[in-house]
């Protein structure tokens, strides 16, 4: 995948093992945003993500901005520059920045503007692990419906279990007949796909539980 950042330099996004973006999701988890409560089926409520809420919006900016430098070390080796002009080297080894750490010297030379930076970030995750954009666009190619709705946009009530996405993706894999070893493999697209599968058949064999 090519990426242009804003002063035209090309760069070529791959892919990093699941298993680093997954550990460094551990050590850094995202803030939560508040919830309203919502009616659904049967007239049940239950708690809905308000995800354009100001404040939480304001703490996800500071989440990237804390961790934006660590994660920039994750992604560094998945980032190819193909073509366009870099800071010389030496300026960079004079500012302390040497080749001995690739993340600073792509941030100082290339990713000089934050929309870069967030946008090859999220690029690398794309490609390497499960997102919700994955998920999106996989369940919009699937067009599964009922009643001319997305099985997903139907609301189940609320329930006492909880669980992070690491297990979904788990079960996910499993469902999908892969190890996990195997499943982290997959590029991150054919993840998310898999995910998206496993979401949709346990939302319709919900939905048509309730016809009996």
């Amino acid at each position: 995948m090519i990426y242009t950042t804003e002063a035209g330099t090309r760069l070529e996004i791959g892919r990093v093992p699941r298993q680093d973006i997954d550990n460094l999701l551990a050590r850094h988890p995202l803030p939560e945003p508040p919830t309203r409560q919502v009616t659904v089926w049967g007239g049940v409520t239950e708690d809905e993500p308000v995800w354009d809420d100001p404040t939480y919006q304001a703490e996800l900016t500071g989440y990237w901005l804390r961790f934006g430098r660590e994660q920039l070390a994750v992604v560094a080796p998945a980032v190819t520059v193909v073509s366009g002009e870099q800071a010389d080297l030496r300026e960079l080894e004079e500012a302390g920045i040497t080749s001995r750490d690739p993340a600073s010297q792509l941030r100082a030379s290339v990713l000089t503007a934050t929309a870069d930076l967030q946008a090859v970030i999220e690029l690398v995750f794309y490609q390497s692990t499960v997102t919700q954009r994955g998920i999106d666009e996989a369940t919009a190619a699937f067009r599964v419906l009922w009643l001319d709705k997305p099985v997903l946009a139907w609301k189940v009530p609320g329930a006492p279990a909880e669980y992070a996405p690491l297990y979904r993706d788990h079960q996910a894999a499993r469902s999908g007949g892969y190890s996990w070893e195997r499943f982290c493999q997959l590029p991150g697209p054919e993840q998310s796909a898999e995910v998206a599968f496993y979401l949709i058949e346990n939302r319709l064999h919900w939905l048509m539980s309730k016809l009996k």
